[in-house]
């Protein structure tokens, strides 16, 4: 597909579930501003989600290229050894990744968070769009809610034998380093990262305005027959790998599974069953509780909070969609020993036992559920997710700073 040459485009590099999440509000934003917006699956294919459908709808077009799809898919599995496949990449990539950006008319392009020649076919993008000088901007893929810098195996290792964070100078490639507050801005730096590079604008995904388009996509319209008396308890498990005590969640689990009167609904982490869900014995060790049921994966975040009365949650930052849903909130501070935003903000209830949890639960089945008011709301959403600026139009701002570089 080759657009109007009257225009420069922006493209958008797609790889993961999680790009869907917190870069599909901004393609929708751009586009909606009548910024031609177009973008690339890189890895796998989300043509049937209904984030791309949304997109769509307001303008933005898939590209492909026959070229460099056929040598990623057809091709590059069979070249040994690494070494010579990290040549042909170069090579497929100088020729029809600058082919594809050229034709294409492409005058910025957006990818996710990371290395800055990127995962999947985006190294036969990003190279190229390098050298031709098109400004590449890497935004959010997720959201950094810890406080402290030894938040898991990785980071903890790196700072025991270098004194410091793992490095990230090579991102330093990137013409802009995009990101949702200044703790997350302070760790970027810390972690090797220009500070003149790094943009702090909020969160795309939990903007208010993504937030209620994301809810009326989502949701279903349809009321769900919910059982009279029955208290329904969302628990978002998180990466195993991010100092959670195991065992401990595992008993939670149980104790919560073993109330009378609820309905215990366990989601997995968007990464998969090893790094955040139970394991096959797990499972089995839950199997007596008849309450206890798994979230399909077809079933997305926003309907599962929807549904429930209580949401428990211990790392994740869907705890942002369940509070702009108005949701009580259990923050099991003693599963993880990682220090969060969510701590001592005032908008989730702080467990340091497994009782605590029970409790917040039982006054939530007796209609006394103890709610965050609306000032504490709108304090932690200006600082967490609108960049620390009140009232400010967030994806708004991602379109400006878009825009600025696009015209270059």
């Amino acid at each position: 597909m080759i657009l109007s040459q009257n225009q420069t485009i922006v493209l958008y590099l797609l790889r993961a579930y999680n790009d869907l999440d917190h870069i599909a509000p901004i393609i929708w934003k751009t586009a909606s501003c009548g910024m031609k917006s177009v973008f690339v699956f890189v890895d796998k294919d989300f043509s049937d989600d209904y984030r791309i459908k949304h997109i769509k709808n307001v303008g933005s077009k898939q590209l492909v290229s026959e070229s460099i799809s056929f040598y990623f898919t057809r091709i590059r599995r069979f070249i040994r050894p690494n070494y010579a496949k990290k040549v042909v990449d170069r090579l497929v990539g100088m020729i029809f990744g600058t082919i594809f950006l050229m034709r294409n008319n492409i005058g910025c392009v957006v990818t996710e968070w990371g290395g800055p020649d990127g995962k999947g076919l985006a190294r036969l993008i990003l190279r190229p769009a390098r050298k031709l000088d098109i400004p590449t901007l890497a935004v959010p893929h997720g959201y950094h809610t810890w406080l402290n810098d030894d938040f898991n195996e990785v980071t903890a290792c790196s700072i025991r034998q270098t004194k410091r964070l793992p490095q990230f100078n090579n991102r330093n490639l990137f013409s802009a380093y995009v990101v949702q507050s200044a703790n997350v801005r302070r760790y970027c730096i810390e972690s090797g990262i220009d500070k003149q590079l790094v943009h702090v604008l909020g969160s795309a995904r939990f903007s208010k305005e993504w937030s209620e388009i994301n809810y009326n996509l989502c949701v279903s319209p349809i009321n769900k027959n919910k059982l009279e008396g029955i208290t329904t308890v969302v628990f978002f498990l998180n990466h195993w790998t991010y100092n959670v005590d195991r065992e401990k969640c595992l008993s939670l689990l149980k104790r919560i599974a073993g109330q009378e009167d609820t309905q215990l609904v366990i989601k997995g982490h968007t990464r998969g069953r090893s790094d955040g869900g139970l394991s096959i014995s797990e499972e089995k060790s839950l199997g007596r509780f008849k309450s206890l049921i798994y979230a399909d994966d077809r079933i997305h975040s926003p309907e599962l909070v929807h549904q429930a009365d209580v949401v428990v949650v211990y790392g994740s930052s869907i705890c942002f969609e369940a509070l702009r849903q108005r949701k009580l909130v259990c923050w099991p501070k003693y599963i993880c020993r990682n220090r969060t935003i969510f701590d001592e903000s005032g908008v989730v209830v702080v467990a340091n036992n497994e009782q605590d949890v029970i409790n917040t639960i039982q006054a939530s089945s007796n209609g006394k559920p103890v709610l965050p008011d609306e000032s504490e709301l709108d304090h932690f959403f200006t600082n967490h997710v609108e960049g620390g600026r009140q009232g400010c139009e967030t994806l708004q701002n991602y379109t400006q700073l878009i825009a600025s570089y696009n015209n270059k």
